[in-house]
């Protein structure tokens, strides 16, 4: 994944064979069961930056009952999730105070957990859900101030990346205690929709991150139909100036 700071716009990962191969020396996610004793900026290993939203506290997580995953920015504590995940999309405001657990699995939280903060949705989403901008980004912060990214890595964000991308997708089903992983080639359902025909993606995926060449999100499950109304068809609002314009200022 990616360390450095920034948004990729207009690149548009093609669909290829080769397109979304692991990273080099990647370490599957399961087999990682304990935190670094101390931050390491050293590339992270492949779906360390995607983890899930519990209610609850730190303490006593609860459920999870969404997706999200790390993106890359200058602050280094900025999630990407689906607006319908923090809001109701009926003109109440967005909702803090659920954790973030990167790379959570099998009941264990190997890089720690982050209180969310702060939730920016566009107002045409709080206002009457608009499944065009079905898009939250998220402030977390954990009490010892260690920035997240700092520990997983972080996704690029890659806006306009066109219709067709070969890309994984990364979520966390509610009966599920370890993440998923659905691969498959974009198409353009709408202008304002992705569709990825990927068979597998339950209820609890939402807001989980769809990635490109490995470190590239080109969209979230959501949009159209909150995701899809079942598993076999999955959307993502296409993200675009809309979604850069919810991220926090640089400095």
């Amino acid at each position: 994944m990616s360390r450095r700071a920034g948004i990729v716009a207009s690149i548009g990962c093609l669909a290829v064979v080769t397109a979304c191969a692991p990273a080099t020396g990647a370490v599957p996610i399961a087999e990682r069961s304990a935190a670094p004793a101390t931050p390491s900026p050293a590339p992270a290993p492949r779906w360390t930056a995607a983890g899930a939203l519990f209610d609850g506290t730190p303490d006593a997580l609860g459920n999870h009952f969404c997706s999200g995953s790390v993106i890359d920015t200058p602050g280094q504590d900025t999630v990407l999730t689906a607006a319908h995940c923090v809001a109701t999309g009926d003109g109440t405001p967005a909702r803090t105070g659920m954790e973030f657990v990167p790379g959570y699995a099998d009941g264990r939280a190997p890089f720690g957990v982050w209180t969310v903060t702060a939730a920016a949705v566009a107002p045409a989403w709080l206002a009457h859900g608009d499944p065009s901008v079905d898009v939250a980004v998220l402030t977390v912060h954990r009490a010892d101030g260690v920035p997240v990214e700092r520990l997983t890595g972080g996704f690029r964000l890659t806006v306009d990346p066109g219709s067709v991308n070969a890309v994984e997708a990364i979520g966390y089903p509610d009966d599920s205690d370890a993440p998923l992983v659905r691969a498959g080639t974009t198409t353009r359902f709408s202008p304002t929709q992705l569709e990825l025909d990927a068979p597998g993606l339950y209820d609890g995926t939402s807001g989980g991150p769809w990635v490109c060449d490995g470190d590239e999100v080109v969209g979230v499950t959501g949009g159209y139909e909150q995701g899809g109304l079942t598993p076999d068809v999955s959307y993502a609002s296409y993200l675009d100036a809309a979604t850069t314009a919810l991220l926090p200022p640089p400095g």
